[in-house]
């Protein structure tokens, strides 16, 4: 398990102002979860067990999927679960993980894949989130559709 992988990465650092964002989490425990949202309060969850190889390969297997909407209220983003499905489904993708800058000029270290997660709308090239407020799944906690 390749350790630098470990917290929270963010297409967002890369495009602050881009309609849509995606996050990758990995836990130390070989799990993890991706994280996607849009301007127009829609988002999805896709969770995943974690490995990588010797060989800069990173193997996902996605294990379920969650999607709905979201709001914030006092600064405070709620997410309302509209559906949640089992999903069986495998990405093995070259990485490599390297510095780099965010738009402003800024130093950073990026994730960089050797080709989209398509599947679940999520690009190439993330920026590690220095400090994160949380690495916990932003759904584990959301209210489900009765």
């Amino acid at each position: 398990m390749d350790e630098r992988l470990l917290g929270l990465w963010s297409d967002e650092i890369l495009h602050p102002s881009r309609v849509e964002s995606v996050d990758l989490a990995f836990h130390d425990d070989g799990t993890g979860w991706l994280y996607w949202s849009s301007w127009s309060t829609e988002f999805s969850v896709a969770r995943y067990t974690w490995t990588t190889t010797a060989e800069k390969n990173l193997g996902l297997r996605f294990h379920r999927t969650l999607g709905g909407t979201w709001s914030v209220d006092d600064d405070i983003t709620h997410h309302h679960v509209e559906a949640d499905e089992q999903e069986e489904s495998a990405v093995d993708v070259g990485y490599d993980i390297a510095p780099g800058e965010d738009p402003f000029g800024n130093p950073i270290t990026l994730l960089i894949l050797a080709r989209p997660l398509h599947g679940h709308l999520a690009g190439s090239r993330f920026g590690r989130v220095e400090n994160p407020r949380s690495l916990d799944d932003p759904t584990a906690d959301a209210p489900r559709r009765a």
